[in-house]
């Protein structure tokens, strides 16, 4: 019976597109789940935890950037791409368009950087880190995720950012030798976003023509898209401000202990990303009760997978830090990894309504209430008691903030559905 079903829904065209990008996109969670556990703990040793830790809070600050060059067309660009991409003429139309919008978004992102280095101190003194870590920003702008998504071709998105990442492992392990290498790092990783970036333009060719939009079509672009952009960056509020605010209170050395953490818990949180974005396109397609149908059925498996996960973390925390980090500084902040472990749960279900139902009903300014909330709560939490209670409020907060998204997320889709 089961494999007769598995037969059924591989016979469908549209859910067999579904079924390889999940897979590619599993394969390529699998490299960024990998790959980093051999790189930061290594990092960690060579650099030690102060000079990690700066390089860490550099990308805190690049991923603001990061998230203000994207300006939403991560969900927006693939919805659009989706609907019309049987018609080369028009995704040559909005290919061309967004491209253009994120080139001078690149522009003005560097601008703000420049600003924020040259007039506060406590960049300044460390500028050239924060200007090498800007190739992120720029080879995630050039590289056209939304596009293959958008066209359900996910399997060069998993080449070309396993390539990427490669990239900058192979040098970080061949390079960096001590902690005055730490430069490199921002150096390496830029590198590797970049030469991503650009093959994804030249293979992105291969589909569309680049060609010169209307303004009509890029101001329609940015409109539809600014509720997206303001949530992102209000995502980007309880994401790359924990390290940020952390970094201004408690110093570099436990920006680099939580960091070491952040990036398990941000790991776990990955292995639900490949279901929701490789089924974004095909339910986006699909008649709103078959919507909600999804929904349903995906909750109980989210559920086993996302408590084991947690339970594993409470119960042998330490241990997996000692393992990966073998860092007693890291080890001793052990109760911190355990408090974020209950993310896997919350942040797993929380997106299943805001990072795969509400865009797909394009309900884009409900799921912009729902994070400028989160987003609002994370900080202004953070900026009142981590100057008193340092990395444990942060862990406390962080982790209430995702429970927070799931009761809003629910609440919210509850209230759509018989709306």
């Amino acid at each position: 019976m089961l494999k007769k079903k598995i037969t059924t829904f591989l016979q469908d065209k549209d859910k067999k597109a579904v079924s390889q990008n999940f897979l590619s996109l599993v394969f390529l969670q699998g490299a960024n789940y990998i790959l980093p556990l051999l790189v930061f703990p290594y990092l960690v040793r060579v650099l030690g935890a102060e000079k990690y830790g700066l390089v860490m809070f550099a990308q805190s600050l690049i991923l603001f950037l990061t998230v203000f060059v994207d300006y939403g067309f991560n969900i927006s660009g693939t919805r659009e791409i989706s609907l019309k991409r049987n018609n080369k003429k028009e995704l040559s139309d909005i290919f061309s368009a967004i491209m253009i919008i994120k080139v001078l978004l690149i522009t003005v992102a560097f601008i703000i950087l420049v600003c924020v280095v040259e007039f506060f101190t406590r960049f300044k003194i460390d500028a050239k880190v924060y200007y090498l870590s800007f190739g992120i920003t720029v080879g995630q702008a050039l590289f056209p995720v939304w596009f293959f998504q958008g066209i359900e071709k996910m399997r060069f998105v998993t080449f070309i950012n396993i390539l990427a990442k490669l990239i900058a492992t192979v040098l970080i392990f061949v390079l960096i030798k001590n902690e005055f290498d730490y430069l490199f790092v921002p150096i390496f990783y830029s590198l590797g976003y970049i030469v991503a970036g650009v093959i994804g333009l030249i293979l992105a060719t291969r589909y569309i023509k680049l060609i010169i939009p209307s303004i009509s079509l890029m101001k329609k672009l940015l409109s539809e898209s600014t509720s997206l952009f303001v949530s992102n960056f209000a995502t980007s509020l309880y994401t790359a401000s924990n390290v940020f605010i952390l970094g201004l209170f408690a110093g570099n050395t436990i920006v680099g202990v939580y960091s070491s953490m952040e990036k398990l818990i941000l790991a776990v949180k990955n292995v639900y990303v490949p279901l929701y974005q490789a089924l974004y396109p095909w339910v986006s397609r699909q008649k709103d009760e078959q919507k909600i149908e999804v929904i349903k059925k995906l909750i109980p498996y989210l559920l086993i997978v996302s408590v084991s996960i947690t339970l594993i973390i409470v119960f042998f925390g330490n241990t997996i830090l000692e393992l990966i980090y073998n860092n007693t500084l890291i080890v001793s902040y052990g109760i911190v990894f355990k408090i974020l472990g209950f993310i896997a749960i919350f942040s797993g279900m929380n997106m299943l309504y805001n990072m795969l139902y509400f865009p797909s009903i394009k309900k884009y300014k409900v799921r912009m209430k729902i994070l400028i909330i989160g987003g609002l709560f994370n900080i202004i939490m953070n900026l009142i008691f981590v100057q008193f209670y340092g990395v444990y409020a942060l862990a406390i907060i962080v982790t209430t903030t995702e429970l927070f998204l799931l009761i809003l997320g629910y609440y919210y889709y509850k209230r759509t559905r018989f709306s």
